[in-house]
């Protein structure tokens, strides 16, 4: 709880500190599907992965001319194989790059707490890096691996590996212009 707590109040400072230089503002939101492995495929024609649950996450930051952003996050996600219920809590930072003039490609990482309903006290760390495809309206395609950082029945920790959707609203800041 120290880190996040640390972490947020870093976020809250720094934005003080960067707010002369805001270009704007965005909120975002975003639903995804996890994936597994498909263990019961037995031909070619059979997919290799399967929805494994579905997550919902939303998030508000500033953004200096779309190329970077920061923003604090959250979300639910569900994971049903583990038959998990997890609430991410995080930051994250997002470096885009434009294709051409209607089209970004990003990378998208974060870091925060993740904190599981219905199981006692059961919380970790919360990383999360994900790459994506932007238009200029703010639709998004992204795939993205999400580590939760506590174990269920063995030592390793869950994790998964998500396709979905985003839709980002980016605001700009207005610039004051000299009445006549």
């Amino acid at each position: 709880m120290k880190t996040l707590t640390c972490l947020l109040i870093t976020f809250g400072f720094s934005c003080t500190l960067i707010a002369q230089f805001k270009q704007g503002s965005y909120t975002q939101f975003g639903v995804s599907v996890p994936l597994k492995e498909n263990i019961n495929r037995d031909d070619e024609d059979t997919n290799w992965l399967t929805p494994n649950g579905l997550s919902l996450k939303f998030g508000e930051g500033i953004h200096f001319n779309r190329t970077v952003a920061i923003g604090l996050n959250s979300g639910i996600d569900w994971v049903a194989s583990k038959k998990l219920v997890v609430v991410p809590a995080f930051a994250n930072i997002k470096f885009s790059l434009p294709i051409d003039g209607e089209t970004f490609i990003y990378i998208d990482t974060a870091y925060g707490k993740s904190i599981v309903l219905g199981r006692g006290n059961l919380h970790g760390d919360y990383k999360k890096i994900g790459l994506g495809i932007e238009s200029l309206d703010g639709l998004a395609l992204f795939a993205e691996l999400n580590l939760y950082g506590f174990s269920l029945y063995s030592p390793e920790k869950v994790s998964n590996i998500s396709l979905g959707l985003s839709w980002s609203r980016f605001t700009s800041k207005k610039t004051k212009t000299p009445k006549d």
